[in-house]
């Protein structure tokens, strides 16, 4: 990237389809052209790098953000081996402003307003710090002490804050703070997951602490399931056996319920990600069953089920590799992303991925396209939903990252390849996310490929169908400013006017409304 950030414009890159709607398809689904952009720029605050949340509650929409995520990168752990670090940052990063947001949205008035915002606390280390710095989930539930459904909040503590916590709103404009969850393990700081199911709320740790200069945001090495009645008690009790009897499972990562059964997949890197299912009949710890294993038989490629969509009576799980499609501690991957669909009787189908023998028999992509959608740079497959009959996959794309990488020291045939393209090409052609849309899980057709024009839009991190549309919140961790390559080679730091996270809402414009929320 020379000269001053900006969009890139629309290209074809390597192995990947470019957006259109093919004749044979059936009407419905939404085009690049029926989305408009409603936020941008973090809200007007480059630091609010994530929409790392959100959900339709009493008629709004609400987005919970993740702030400064490239300097937390920077501080909290071993940095990937960048010539250049991508984005301005502090020596200190708690001289940032770290207090995540919460945002609402009326589209009937097209207007946002700041529903909340992380108060400051004494932390551990006895530093006044933002006792929250993200919030990583919310869902709407209702207790047995809510009169109606609540909004449920998950939040992200930093090194130096007090332990998580989740916090309940009745009424959308006041939050309250509910008991923590106790977790055994003091250094646990964050969990992502809030699962109502069969009268109780599911959880699972899915970060901690392991020093106050270190951090591991996808590895909480609590490989548990935790349940209450009600999460105003504080009460949580384990759901499952540890791992679910393997010690090689390290996090239980994602959840969603299917067909009467509540699903978690785990993040497993020495043999792949893993998938049960419990009916949660009775008391705690439930009984569960395997569906999955060894990344569906693909291994450590497989590293962890990064996302599950319920979808036209299947449940289709997008896996991913940890740190961007590379885990560098593990020396995993780079390795593009699949797309599982398991079925009520436990059978499954390889959806988007490599064809391989399997113990089931021979598994070959459905869809016909490899990994990542045929597409390296596509790391995780890590949001999807259903909307108005269609699903949405929307994927993480590390591509934007390739100008600040030290191609010169990698192994000769990806030199050559790079080489041969040229890394300028790669980041105009395959920066920015991808969102694919599918009628049947099978045929999928791509709405964008470059983040809605957009380069530092890296990821689809969240989405919510309501009928005001389909609505989508992405991950830019590229703000304020950005390092700029000028023409003589050398960088310095700009102002980067498309950073920070975005907030987008697909409409039909036949005018059909999705799914009621």
């Amino acid at each position: 990237m020379t000269g001053l950030p900006g969009a890139v414009p629309p290209a074809v890159g390597l192995a990947r389809s470019l957006p259109g709607r093919p004749a044979w398809l059936p009407a419905g689904g939404l085009d690049a052209g029926d989305f408009r952009r409603i936020a941008e720029n973090g809200f007007g605050d480059g630091l609010n790098s994530y929409a790392h949340s959100m959900v339709w509650f009493q008629d709004h929409l609400y987005v919970g953000t993740s702030r400064g995520t490239m300097s937390m990168i920077r501080a909290n752990q071993p940095p990937p081996a960048f010539t250049f670090w991508p984005t301005l940052t502090p020596d200190n990063v708690y001289d940032l402003d770290r207090r995540a947001h919460i945002w609402r949205y009326d589209p009937r008035a097209d207007r946002w307003a700041l529903a909340y915002i992380s108060p400051m606390v004494v932390g551990r280390t006895g530093d006044t710090v933002a006792r929250d710095i993200g919030y990583r989930g919310m869902s709407v539930g209702q207790a047995p002490d809510d009169p109606a459904p609540s909004l449920y909040v998950c939040t992200w503590s930093s090194s130096k804050g007090l332990p998580p916590l989740i916090m309940r709103s009745r009424d959308g404009h006041t939050f309250e703070d509910l008991a923590r969850p106790g977790w055994k393990d003091p250094s646990i700081n964050t969990f992502r997951t809030l699962e109502p199911f069969n009268g109780r709320f599911f959880t699972t740790p899915t970060g901690r602490t392991a020093g106050y200069g270190q951090a591991a945001e996808c590895v909480a090495e609590v490989p548990v399931v935790f349940a209450t009645d009600s999460p105003a008690g504080g009460v949580w009790v384990e759901a499952s056996p540890p791992g679910f009897g393997d010690a090689t499972n390290l996090t239980v990562f994602e959840m969603c319920r299917f067909n009467g059964f509540l699903y978690a997949g785990t993040l497993n890197p020495e043999r792949g990600c893993q998938i049960w299912k419990t009916d949660a009949a009775g008391q705690p710890p439930y009984e569960w069953r395997r569906v999955i294993t060894d990344g569906a038989f693909r291994g450590q490629a497989n590293e962890v089920a990064a996302s599950m969509c319920a979808f036209k009576d299947a449940l289709y799980v997008g896996t991913g590799v940890v740190n961007g499609g590379y885990d560098r501690t593990r020396r995993i991957g780079p390795a593009a992303a699949e797309l599982i669909r398991i079925h009520p009787d436990d059978s499954w189908d390889l959806v988007v991925g490599t064809p391989r023998q399997t113990p089931l028999g021979f598994k070959y992509p459905l869809s016909g396209t490899g990994p990542g959608f045929d597409r390296l740079f596509n790391g995780y497959f890590w949001r999807m939903v259903a909307h108005d009959g269609w699903i949405y996959l929307g994927t993480y794309n590390w591509a934007v990252l390739l100008p600040f990488m030290p191609v010169a020291t990698w192994p000769e045939n990806v030199r050559q390849l790079f080489d041969w393209v040229g890394v300028d090409t790669l980041v105009n052609n395959d920066a920015g996310f991808d969102l694919w849309r599918s009628w049947d899980g099978i045929d999928w057709t791509c709405v964008t490929s470059n983040g809605f024009d957009n380069p530092y839009n890296w990821g689809v991190r969240t989405m919510a169908s309501t009928r005001y549309g389909l609505f989508l919140g992405t991950a830019n961790p590229f703000g304020p400013d950005i390092a700029t390559r000028n023409a003589e080679g050398g960088w310095s730091y700009q102002p980067n006017p498309r950073g920070a996270l975005e907030v987008w809402q697909g409409r039909s414009p036949s005018g059909s409304e999705g799914e009621r929320a």
